[in-house]
């Protein structure tokens, strides 16, 4: 998915506080992957929020303030306020819904500011997903054959950014509906001249999207599959030359290894396949945690990735639990380009912390290492 919004579009497979699959993915990817919700001290709405699981009468919000550093943005102070409830009157299988949002400036200016909703409505036939967000970023656009520290672009995004999806039900566990994307960006390399790059654009792209989701729970599954597969096309503009269409998938897989499920294998294929003349913030990137791992956001970017990543994760304790992950990525151009791709490992492990029980929501800490790159990642949720 695209640099700025993948950092966007983590959000859509409902992990939550990890706008960690574009602006958006620099922004989000980085930000929502990245807060550090260690010190928060705030067991009475803890103790609301999972008490809306058995209750589902209330809603309460959880305010996570969290120190963020990320080579490619600098270091800075999110904030990420966070609902998670079922309204009052739905059935009690209705899926939890849940409203995010993230509030982050860093020391050099950059900022963001960003809302998340996920709805599930009517015992889960309807499932909306929808986002938007502002933002100001620079970051580091290493040359992709060099694959050199030394040899990068520096790139200037700015603009607002927004996503949404309606799907509906169509058979158990099959999802399918319209999804669309509405961004207002200009994007600029510092230092440099060149035509039209101080303009914003708008870039509108609408597409198809299917999803089965079997999981036996959205936050944190044992068991069960989740695949998304989408069609998206760049509606034609007269302020710029960009043409492309863009096909994204997903397959995640989760299987128990004891009785109790505390210790799993969780695996997930993803794959971009941009076709035609995708701007930067529509191209794909490791980095964002569905992707691969041990990766700054934005450093290496082309029009399409294959990836693959597999962790073990085992919770030995009612609260803690720790995961080792291990991945491995093509970065290339277009699909019949696939052979002369730039291959991208991924390695890591971390602990897990049992934020909210009755939901199954960990504090996560990863560490990270890939090609010629290491990352740290704190997230409020699993990767995948």
């Amino acid at each position: 998915m695209g640099i700025l919004r993948m950092i966007l579009k983590a959000l859509s497979n409902k992990r939550l506080l990890n706008f960690g699959g574009t602006l958006t993915i620099w922004a989000f990817a980085f930000c929502f992957s990245l807060p550090s919700a260690a010190q928060v001290p705030i067991k009475k709405t803890m103790d609301s929020i999972d008490s809306l699981v058995t209750t589902s009468l209330e809603k309460d919000v959880g305010i996570i303030p969290a120190p963020v550093f990320n080579p490619a943005f600098g270091a800075g102070i999110a904030v990420l306020p966070v609902f998670i409830y079922r309204p009052k009157g739905f059935h009690p299988e209705t899926k939890p819904s849940t409203s995010q949002g993230i509030i982050y400036f860093n020391f050099t200016g950059r900022w963001l500011a960003g809302l998340k909703q996920t709805l599930y409505l009517n015992r889960n036939r309807f499932w909306i997903d929808a986002f938007a967000a502002y933002a100001s970023m620079n970051f580091k656009l290493y040359n992709n054959i060099t694959a050199s520290k030394d040899d990068y672009r520096e790139i200037k995004f700015e603009g607002f950014v927004s996503n949404l999806s309606f799907l509906v039900l169509a058979r158990r566990h099959f999802y399918i509906g319209p999804i669309f994307s509405s961004n207002y960006l200009k994007q600029e390399e510092v230092g440099v001249s060149q035509p039209y790059q101080n303009e914003y654009h708008w870039y509108h792209t609408p597409g198809i999207k299917l999803s089965h989701d079997s999981r036996d729970d959205i936050f944190y599954p044992i068991e069960g599959w989740f695949s998304t597969l989408s069609f998206e096309s760049l509606l034609p503009s007269k302020s710029y030359s960009y043409d492309f269409n863009k096909i994204t998938a997903g397959i995640s897989t989760y299987q128990k290894l004891d009785g109790n499920g505390d210790k799993i294998i969780a695996s997930r294929l993803y794959t971009q396949l941009g076709i035609g003349d995708l701007p930067l913030h529509e191209m794909a990137s490791p980095g964002a945690s569905p992707i691969l791992r041990g990766y700054i956001t934005g450093h290496y970017l082309n029009s399409s990735i294959i990836s693959l990543q597999s962790e073990y994760r085992w919770m030995f304790s009612d609260r803690w639990g720790t995961v080792g992950f291990l991945g491995y990525g093509w970065l290339f151009d277009q699909p019949n380009q696939i052979k002369e791709n730039l291959g991208l490992y991924s390695i890591g492990a971390g602990i897990r912390y049992r934020f909210f029980q009755k939901f199954k929501i960990n504090l996560a800490l990863d560490v990270a290492f890939g090609r010629n790159s290491a990352n740290v990642y704190f997230s409020l949720s699993e990767s995948f």
